[in-house]
């Protein structure tokens, strides 16, 4: 089960997006996250990630919350970003090999600023 296929929005959505399991057995669900994020678990909060995951997974289960230092794998939310900066970065390597991009930068000493590519948001492409 991902992160992404609840049926969560908002603030518990991002805690379940930044929490890894840690322990599931005898109907008993741990999910871990970071301290920072410990705010954020209010009751209804909590309430709101256990109905999501009892209906995905149609069962009943008892969930618990721990706030560890450093979790041991990476959450859904840094897989996201890692995944979006490994596409950036094949991007940027593209540009790089660009023949046009090689010749400006050969007969005007042109550079290109990495920081600026970034993905084209959605919105501007239909505009």
């Amino acid at each position: 089960m991902q992160a992404f296929e609840l049926p969560l929005e908002g603030l518990a959505r991002q805690v379940v997006l930044n929490a890894v399991v840690a322990d599931y057995r005898d109907g008993r669900l741990k999910l871990a996250l970071l301290p920072e994020l410990e705010l954020m678990l209010k009751a209804d909060i909590k309430s709101q990630i256990k109905q999501a995951i009892e209906g995905q997974l149609g069962v009943s289960l008892k969930l618990d919350f721990e706030c560890i230092p450093s979790l041991p794998v990476e959450t859904p939310h840094q897989a996201d970003i890692r995944r979006q900066e490994q596409e950036r970065q094949g991007v940027i390597g593209q540009i790089q090999q660009d023949p046009v991009v090689q010749q400006l930068k050969t007969v005007f000493g042109a550079e290109l600023v990495e920081q600026s590519v970034r993905k084209r948001n959605q919105e501007n492409e239909r505009g």
